[in-house]
């Protein structure tokens, strides 16, 4: 056993007898941490690679460790820098969510010199079996529809590395076990945060009673809560899960947004915005497809008392984001803190889940039932409950998707009318119905 290991191995083995007993997230993040502070970059007892793979990422290294040519060392790191990490290097920092799953499955279930799951790799057929059916019970709840992108990550690793991958040599067995593991496998499913819509109360009351004062912070939270639900932005737009340069490439800056230059005014003075994000993904960059989007005032001349205007400008998109703006630090980044570095989404949701507490709490008085609605909200939410909002006031399916920006109703996009800009705009009121207290007149 290495010193690195035998270091950590008192720790490791309780906190992994818990997660046996139980699986709790609490749990998890323990020796998530760590595995982050405690376990080397590199050593061959942590990874093995195959140098003599047929993979064309082991030629370019082959190539580049005998000719000592850069050129080839750079192909090398491309696709890993990418899908997994480089390949004689383990890099906690740089690995997918996926891959570091798998990290922590192998350190649950190294027990020397019985089961031996270290190193990470190779893997056998068997281990992959067993680490794909462990998934859905330690946190993964949606079956094989998120299983599989766990197995690809972790089949792209290995052909990353040299080893082949891993079930190649016999594609129809893994493809039966593949057929029958929703027979084989209970799938534990619990509510998790953003598993529940969030609805237009919650959101007029987070602005009411949660987020309601002239501070940097609250301005803040009104713009990112308002943004997220007339957008339809995913979180990661807005807030990255960690400071790595793959987990900031989709984040929102001020130069994405512009003044939308259609002729829609809607009977609104204030003009539009366009919200205009360069694609991360190759297949976009080579056409020149970024991910857009509209949105604009609805809010400016409505007929109410001041407390009920004042409100509306709390949950429009562009007053919102014309009022943090003139509070804003110096950032390239719209959500971000006071520093300028963005606002992570660990933080957002602390946050989020603080004031939903305190926006309901003067109307849910049993704390188990607060309890419950909380938890299942998370930023995830806007997006959930802005489209349950469409769908519900008799939006065209096609251009609620187009809306939504889901790429998996490819059929339905392929034989209905797909929403441009135009359209977007005029889901305006459709999106702000449900926070506009009865008896008030506008232009909406």
């Amino acid at each position: 056993m290495p010193d690195w290991l035998r270091e950590i191995w008192p720790q490791l083995c309780w906190l992994r007898q818990l997660l046996t007993e139980k699986y709790e997230t609490a749990t998890e993040n323990k020796i998530r941490q760590l595995i982050m502070h405690k376990v080397p970059a590199y050593s061959t007892d942590l990874l093995q690679v195959n140098l003599n793979g047929d993979s064309i990422h082991m030629e370019f290294l082959r190539a580049a460790l005998q000719y000592g040519d850069r050129k080839f060392f750079l192909r090398a790191m491309q696709y890993g820098r990418h899908r997994a990490c480089f390949p004689l290097e383990y890099d906690w920092a740089v690995m997918s969510a996926s891959l570091r799953k798998y990290v922590i499955y192998c350190f649950v279930h190294h027990a020397p010199p019985g089961r031996c799951t270290l190193p990470l790799l190779p893997c056998s057929r068997m281990q992959f079996i067993d680490y794909l059916e462990w998934l859905a019970h330690n946190g993964v709840n949606a079956g094989w529809s998120s299983i599989r992108h766990f197995a690809g990550a972790l089949l792209t690793w290995s052909n990353l590395c040299g080893h082949g991958g891993i079930v190649d040599g016999d594609p129809e067995g893994y493809a039966a076990w593949q057929k029958n593991f929703a027979a084989n496998v209970t799938i534990i499913r619990k509510p998790k945060g953003g598993d529940l819509p969030l609805r237009p109360v919650h959101l007029r009351l987070l602005a009411q009673q949660a987020f309601c004062s002239s501070s940097p912070f609250d301005k803040r939270m009104r713009m990112a809560c308002s943004n997220m639900w007339f957008t339809a932005l995913r979180i990661g737009h807005f807030c990255p899960g960690g400071r790595t340069e793959l987990s900031m490439q989709h984040l929102l800056q001020w130069p994405h947004i512009g003044k939308y230059d259609a002729k829609i005014s809607e009977g609104v003075k204030r003009q539009a915005l366009h919200y205009r994000i360069p694609s991360a993904k190759n297949r976009q960059k080579n056409t020149h497809e970024d991910w857009t989007t509209a949105s604009r005032c609805f809010c400016e001349g409505l007929t109410a008392p001041a407390d009920v205007r004042r409100l509306m400008r709390h949950l429009c998109p562009v007053c919102t984001l014309e009022s943090w703006r003139r509070v804003a630090p110096v950032s390239q980044y719209v959500c971000c803190n006071m520093d300028g570095t963005p606002v992570l989404q660990t933080a957002l949701n602390r946050d989020l889940r603080r004031g939903l507490r305190l926006a309901l709490s003067g109307y849910i008085t049993d704390e188990a039932t607060l309890d419950a609605i909380v938890t299942q909200l998370s930023a995830r939410s806007w997006r959930s409950g802005a489209a349950t909002t469409l769908i519900t006031d008799g939006t065209p399916l096609a251009i609620a998707a187009s809306f939504m920006g889901h790429g998996d109703l490819k059929v339905t996009k392929k034989y209905y009318h797909k929403a441009g800009d135009d359209e977007r705009l005029k889901l305006v009121p459709a999106l702000s119905k449900g926070l506009i207290p009865p008896g008030a007149h506008g232009m909406v």
